[in-house]
């Protein structure tokens, strides 16, 4: 065991302090130099690069509702020397720009407020070496939108499709909140009936399913709660078969009909919800007395006067029938 760990001691070693490992650490040294030396130069000159800084407003009154606020972010493109630049990335990747409400706050129940972009770029420039040179700021608009209780309350309005698979339907829908309070101007309010939500696409639905809808944005606009929960209650297709008798209509008192069968089968698909609901007694199976009187055949083709709500698709066997008119027999009375 001593002779096996004495010959791994020695390939570490020729590994290590062997001819070819000390040119190659000698060749390492020389280009990790040579690196440092070409990073510092190209460090010091001149760049110009994009960089994202939050954009936040400081100082907002508990009753003011900011109904369109500023970007998140602001992006400008600086110039530079990379070393400058490299600092001053670090450092705004932690600090926002703030912009103070209470500087531009004119005292207004509703109002838009479009902050100078050369006030941001000063703030800006504060945080900038003397060097570092802006070029340019997006957005170049920067505005914002603030309310003071000027509100009403409007009903929800769902925008879109909503739609079951051809084997279910849509039993109801449901929202979180049937309406919502509404800050803007009474310019802007006087002309709103309703909360309209974004646009949503639900199609083919086999189940359940709720969903959270933001409303359509408009500027100066701000709705509470700013989303609704959606919910659509999917119901399912079932078939179902009822025997229903054939009956004569509009027959003089001495005639009557007789159909072989008496009754037929209709099959139909009904709503899960209505299964129990829908027997043999929301169908009519009748033929007319002036029908027969024009029938050029020995036989009559059955079909339904109407369909009960929630029934689609209904067949009828047989779906035609032998018939006869008979007289009718006269019940008489002794006296």
């Amino acid at each position: 065991m001593g002779y096996g760990l004495a010959k791994f001691w020695v390939r570490i070693r020729n590994v290590f302090f062997g001819r070819k490992s000390h040119e190659f650490f000698v060749f390492l040294f020389f280009f990790v130099v040579s690196a440092g030396f070409w990073l510092l130069q190209t460090l010091d000159e001149t760049f110009e690069t994009e960089i994202s800084i939050p954009l936040a407003l400081k100082n907002v009154p508990e009753k003011v509702q900011i109904t369109t606020g500023l970007p998140s972010q602001i992006h400008i493109t600086i110039r530079d020397r990379g070393t400058t630049l490299f600092r001053f990335f670090r450092y705004t990747v932690q600090n926002a720009v703030e912009v103070d409400f209470e500087k531009y706050d004119a005292g207004h129940l509703t109002a838009r407020v479009q902050v100078p972009v050369s006030d941001v770029q000063r703030m800006i420039q504060s945080q900038l070496g003397v060097s570092s040179h802006i070029i340019s700021v997006r957005p170049d608009t920067l505005e914002y939108y603030y309310n003071r209780g000027v509100a009403k309350r409007l009903p929800v309005k769902i925008c879109g499709s909503v739609g079951a698979s051809p084997q279910n339907y849509i039993q109801s829908m449901n929202l979180s909140e049937d309406s919502v309070l509404v800050y803007a101007p009474n310019s802007v309010l006087d002309t709103m009936q309703y909360a309209y939500t974004q646009a949503v696409s639900l199609l083919g639905l086999k189940e359940n399913i709720t969903q959270s809808i933001s409303f359509q944005r408009m500027k100066g606009v701000k709705y509470v709660p700013e989303r609704v929960e959606m919910t659509a209650f999917v119901g399912y297709y079932a078939e179902k078969t009822v025997e229903v008798p054939i009956i004569g209509l509009n027959f003089p008192g001495d005639k009557e009909l007789r159909t072989f069968p008496s009754k037929a089968k209709v099959t139909f698909r009904v709503e899960s919800g209505q299964y129990q609901r829908i027997t043999a007694d929301n169908f009519v199976l009748a033929v007319t007395y002036e029908e027969l009187l024009q029938n050029p055949s020995d036989k009559y083709r059955l079909h339904l006067k109407s369909l009960p709500d929630g029934v689609t698709n209904a067949r009828i066997s047989p779906l035609e029938v032998d018939y006869l008119i008979e007289r009718a027999e006269m019940e008489t009375g002794i006296q």
